[in-house]
């Protein structure tokens, strides 16, 4: 069925056809929403089975914190879900690389430590030897002092 519209202008839009075409758009959006969303929950529904596994077999993860100052990876576990530990039982074994990085930076605190008292005993080494030479050096400037003094001519500035 084809009706004739007749409008005294062609190239002003009739209002009631722009409301039909925006609504239809909406009703279109809506259903697509509706739709997208009825298949999505089905694929997410029935496809996690396959991406997350379950089952038994070995279980590796990525490194825990299990307290603050350390980050370990379990190397060993010794006990099983169940299982009765006492007190001084070994429950497992855990590697921690910053265990290393802790004593490589004791080391390197030591070598340091090492390094200045060596400055240092060099240090009051020179300063022994010096010492003589210094206390020379004290005599002769009390000389001259006591021989500045002496005259009656100097000025004050002078003498200090």
């Amino acid at each position: 069925m084809n009706v004739r519209i007749n409008r005294l202008d062609p190239n002003v839009p009739d209002p009631v056809e722009s409301r039909r075409r925006a609504a239809g758009r909406v009703v279109r959006i809506a259903y697509a929403v509706g739709i997208f969303g009825v298949l999505g929950f089905f694929v997410v529904y029935f496809g996690a089975p396959f991406v997350f596994l379950s089952g038994p077999g070995i279980v590796s993860s990525p490194r825990h914190v299990l307290s603050l100052p350390f980050t370990v990876q379990v190397s060993r576990m010794n006990v099983k879900p169940g299982s009765t530990v006492k007190a001084g039982d070994e429950i497992g074994q855990v590697y921690s690389p910053e265990q290393e990085t802790i004593v490589a930076t004791y080391m390197r605190a030591l070598s340091d430590i090492a390094g200045r008292s060596a400055e240092l005993r060099v240090k009051a080494r020179v300063a022994a030897e010096s010492l003589e030479a210094s206390r020379a050096y004290q005599r002769e400037t009390e000389t001259a002092l006591e021989r500045i003094a002496a005259m009656a001519s100097t000025t004050t500035t002078f003498r200090v």
